[in-house]
């Protein structure tokens, strides 16, 4: 199919995810290809992700009626307060066909997932991980509402990266102590890292670079979590999820070709390379970390 027939997604990520989930399929026994494949992001925001999934799967696997659902939370921080209500809106418009009310759940971050055991064949997060608090619960539910032989992809930063995202600076993320971290939030601005600093002025009311500093060292340490690739293993391990960080280096061949006007739907394991664009790629920017249920 022509490249030029796809919509072009509002984030490469997203584009990266719906790849992954198209080489799972197609790399599967065709001869136990489903005619139903169900998906949900968690961490599903402002719906773009679950739209982008929408537009292009079916175009990719005609054959197959896909089910897509949205999980969020109430508690996390990280959205306004109307925000499921936007998303509903905004999914509404671009799939008018799908009941928007019984696709998307809105929980506390201490609630059980409302789905029933062995429920997805996929499961999406985009950005997500880094603001999880109890990685066990996460991945207990991962594996609880995953299939047999199912898959959730995740894409996020580790603790090796180099630059806090949020923060929009380097290292910050990497300190513990928060007065630490408050100081060397202050001396990044004070030598030109303001980005965050104007950009949430309005909503944070901070009036000075050390009052951004003192409060974003807080929210650092409140709102997010980040664990190192070996860390994220063992939580993995204990919740009897296979993981792995194959197509890190895909994410970044994507973004590269982005910039040619190419985007590519289907990725190939390529062994001692992909281990290698992981071993660089996590200290870039964020991996493709991918937990797989098996028997």
């Amino acid at each position: 199919m022509n490249k030029q027939n796809f919509p072009t997604a509002v984030s490469i990520t997203h584009q990266h995810i719906v790849a992954i989930i198209n080489s799972f399929i197609e790399n599967g026994n065709q001869e136990k290809k489903k005619s139903r494949v169900r998906i949900l992001d968690v961490g599903c925001g402002n719906g773009r992700l679950l739209s982008h999934i929408l537009e292009v799967l079916p175009m990719l696997q005609p054959s197959i009626q896909f089910d897509v659902f949205g999980l969020d939370v109430t508690d996390a921080r990280q959205q306004r307060a109307s925000y499921m209500e936007e998303t509903k809106q905004f999914l509404s418009q671009r799939h008018p066909l799908i009941e928007w009310n019984n696709q998307l759940s809105l929980i506390s971050v201490h609630d059980v997932w409302p789905f029933p055991d062995n429920s997805f064949d996929f499961i999406t997060s985009n950005q997500v991980l880094e603001h999880v608090r109890d990685y066990d619960f996460a991945f207990r539910e991962i594996h609880r509402c995953l299939r047999t032989e199912g898959v959730s992809i995740n894409i996020f930063p580790t603790r090796e990266v180099l630059w806090e995202g949020h923060a929009l600076m380097p290292f910050v993320h990497k300190v513990r102590n928060v007065r630490r971290r408050a100081k060397l939030i202050l001396f990044f601005a004070k030598l030109g890292f303001k980005a965050l600093y104007y950009g949430e002025m309005d909503r944070r009311g901070w009036r000075s670079l050390e009052e951004f500093a003192e409060v974003f060292a807080h929210v650092l340490e409140t709102d997010t979590n980040y664990l190192t690739a070996r860390e994220l293993a063992q939580v993995a391990e204990r919740a009897t999820l296979k993981a792995s960080f194959i197509y890190t280096k895909d994410y970044f061949l994507s973004k590269l070709f982005s910039y040619f006007g190419h985007r590519t739907y289907m990725y190939k394991n390529l062994g001692l390379i992909d281990k290698l664009g992981y071993l660089g790629g996590r200290y870039i920017a964020s991996v493709t970390f991918l937990l797989r249920k098996d028997n």
